[in-house]
């Protein structure tokens, strides 16, 4: 085959193999994955925050952030809006962006072991996995900054390449900005200095220890007398010496890697001096899910190693959690593990060249986060540090199997030539059979039964967006109040109620939260208010019809149902208690199957403490009070949705016993404790 028509064979594939990559990453991006999960807010909380001028290095929610997502975010906010696909949106790029940087490194690397047709053929070959891997292809459709990592180590081990086969400063200056700003995007990128730092040591004792094995090169002018990296033979099968690499390789480049870590350093070094002044930030993370923090950490760490090794090829061993994966799927399926099993024995079989010890050792190191964690085993995305090395595995494995000389399949049709012909032809059939039906294999985990899950939308907080649409429906000065399963969950906060992070404590604005399963919130000036119920975090029918008689529907999604209240039913006995001096009860009305209480608050709350309620009901024994019914839970309206003012009616669904004459109320906050006196009950 002629350069030209080579040539305009390999644009094809790239071009095939980016339209899959484009296909795969973006198609029904805008409802699938559907709502926005919560960790996914937080990134978006954290980039209300730099919008309104509070720029950090590092962001505290959620046990600490690297900020470089958090910035992409609050750029993809100021030009598209606050809406879950401008929160997905950076990792939508970077996961789109690791792909032709996964090609100059496979094909930079290879290089080194390889002639150059033979290097592109096999960066082709892992670029095609990266972009059919349901892995990839998950983490770049989800909003987490650890999608950025695999990104600056395909273009930084790229430059690092590239800088080592030309000498030249510039690259190695940029593999070292490039690099140093792993630390920027996941906390396993802090694991690539020391991935780099140990290879370096590695081929160093190499050189050291085989130094007189190693042939003698001619000097080259330029290189100080010293040995240049092309003095040697570049053989693939020469596995009797072990090779150095050219990270050790004469002056010049000892004076490259100088530049690249004083460079790396220097990118560093902001984030180095915030750790420095603020050293619990630093391992807050990783100290909540340490395998030390294990009665037995040996077991606890051989747990996880084993874990997740295994979720690369085990059917089943894959990540379980919803957010990242289909429960159980391996990184690999049935139709790549056998090629990357088959790429991980060749490369040890070749370790004694430094280009395999590199990957190797990628692999292995990348790794040790998860590793050293136990919260959930396998953690996928503690892992996502192996991409895309992790790729060119399988596709070395196909790469040998293209150059192997098969001396039992005899395809012979008058001449050698024709064998090797017909041999390659059945190779290549057998990888695009691979690669296709793994292709068409993710389409249908991700795009069928991944969607399909009826556990996915609540996963991703679906309920929680719905709402927030709603509330982005009505007028700004209409007072919502909402029911739902947790106090102010992150998605809802960014989307409904499009606070900072900073803010995020403050008093409730737009809308409040209640537990209206146990009271609502009637606002003193607020008769037209719209009370949102999700899923079943709504008031049993005949309670609220008791509370508000003249309730009706005014609105209704597949999560939510919404309605206007009007006025609270009066209460059937007016009391007078104010033992408390944050509430008034006002009210009391009883029922056979419950007891309804009026509050209304006089002074609001230094804190966010939460209160919890104790109802006693007693007989009316005078002195001698015998406990007959009890009911205790937390108050319904948390304290940061107070305003003075308001009305809380709170119920207990409890048996209310004819005997019972009297009850009293006891509030706990804290080590405060407030204890009614005994009230009657008629």
């Amino acid at each position: 085959m002629t350069l030209q028509k080579r040539n305009l064979l390999w644009l094809a594939i790239a071009l095939l193999i980016a339209g899959a990559a484009i296909l795969l990453r973006v198609y029904a991006i805008d409802r699938l994955p559907p709502g926005l999960f919560g960790d996914e807010a937080v990134e978006g909380l954290d980039a209300l925050d730099v919008l309104a001028g509070n720029f950090a290095i590092w962001f505290h929610a959620h046990l600490g952030r690297e900020p470089i997502y958090v910035y992409l975010v609050a750029l993809s906010y100021r030009f598209f809006g606050v809406t879950p696909l401008a929160t997905r949106l950076p990792a939508l790029i970077a996961g789109l962006a690791t792909i032709p940087a996964a090609f100059l490194f496979a094909r930079e690397w290879a290089s080194q072991v390889f002639p150059r047709d033979r290097a592109t053929r096999l960066a082709l070959l892992t670029t095609a996995l990266l972009a059919i891997s349901f892995w990839h292809i998950q983490m770049s459709r989800n909003a987490h900054r650890d999608t950025l990592l695999p990104l600056v180590e395909a273009i930084g081990y790229w430059l690092l390449w590239r800088a080592l086969r030309t000498r030249d400063w510039r690259c190695y200056a940029g593999a070292g900005a490039v690099l140093g700003l792993a630390v920027y995007t996941y906390s396993p990128g802090r694991f690539v200095g020391v991935f780099i730092a140990l290879f370096v040591v590695v081929e160093f004792l190499i050189a050291r220890l085989t130094a007189d094995r190693r042939p003698q090169p001619i000097s080259k002018a330029g290189d100080g007398g010293m040995m240049a990296e092309n003095s040697f033979p570049r053989r693939e099968n020469s596995s009797f010496i072990l090779h150095a690499s050219s990270f050790v390789r004469g002056r010049r480049s000892a004076v490259g890697l100088g530049i690249a870590a004083l460079v790396a350093l220097i990118v560093m070094l902001p984030l180095g001096i915030y750790f420095t002044q603020n050293p619990v930030q630093f391992s807050r993370r990783f100290a909540s899910v340490s395998v030390f923090d294990f009665d037995s950490p040996a077991a606890a760490f051989a747990s996880s190693v084993v874990g997740n090794l295994a979720q690369f090829v085990v059917p089943g061993a894959g990540y379980q959690s919803k957010h990242y994966n289909l429960p159980g799927k391996p990184v690999f399926d049935l139709l790549i593990a056998p090629w990357f099993l088959g790429g991980i024995v060749i490369a040890l079989t070749r370790w004694r060249q430094s280009a395999y010890r590199f990957m190797l050792l990628w692999f292995v190191v990348m790794q040790i986060p998860a590793f050293l964690t136990a919260d959930m085993i396998p953690k996928g995305v503690r892992v996502l540090g192996v991409v895309p090395g992790v790729f060119v595995f399988p596709a070395l494995a196909m790469d040998w199997l293209l150059d192997f000389r098969f001396s039992i399949l005899d395809f012979r049709f008058g001449s050698t030539q024709h064998a090797t012909r017909n041999t390659r032809f059945v190779v290549w059939g057998l990888i695009f059979l691979s690669l296709a039906g793994s292709a068409t294999w993710t389409t249908y985990d991700y795009f069928v039964a991944y969607a399909n899950l009826p556990q996915v939308p609540l996963a991703f907080d679906a309920d929680m967006t719905e709402v927030a649409a709603f509330v982005q429906r009505q007028p700004a000065d209409q007072p919502i109040y909402i029911s739902e399963e947790v106090y102010r969950p992150p998605t809802l906060m960014l989307l409904g109620e499009r606070v900072p992070t900073s803010h995020y404590n403050d008093r409730a604005t737009r809308f409040k939260e209640s537990d209206a399963r146990t009271a609502l919130i009637f606002g003193a000036t607020q008769p037209n208010a719209r009370y949102v119920f999700v899923r079943d975090y709504a008031p049993p029918a005949e309670w609220l019809a008791r509370v508000a008689p003249n309730a009706a529907q005014v609105g209704k999604g597949e999560y939510y149902a919404a309605y206007r209240l009007g006025e609270f039913a009066a209460p059937q006995q007016a009391v007078t208690v104010e033992f408390n001096p944050l509430l008034r009860l006002f009210g009391v009305s009883r029922y056979d199957d419950g007891i309804v209480l009026y509050w209304q608050v006089a002074q609001l709350p230094a804190d966010r403490a939460d209160i919890q309620a104790t109802l006693t009901l007693a007989e009316a024994r005078g002195a001698a009070v015998a406990k007959i019914a009890q009911g205790k839970h937390r108050f319904g309206v948390p304290p940061l949705e107070w305003l003075v003012g308001d009305v809380f009616v709170e119920w207990y669904a409890l048996d209310v016993p004819e005997s019972a004459a009297q009850f009293s109320i006891q509030l706990t906050r804290g080590a405060a404790v407030w204890q009614s006196p005994l009230l009657p009950l008629r």
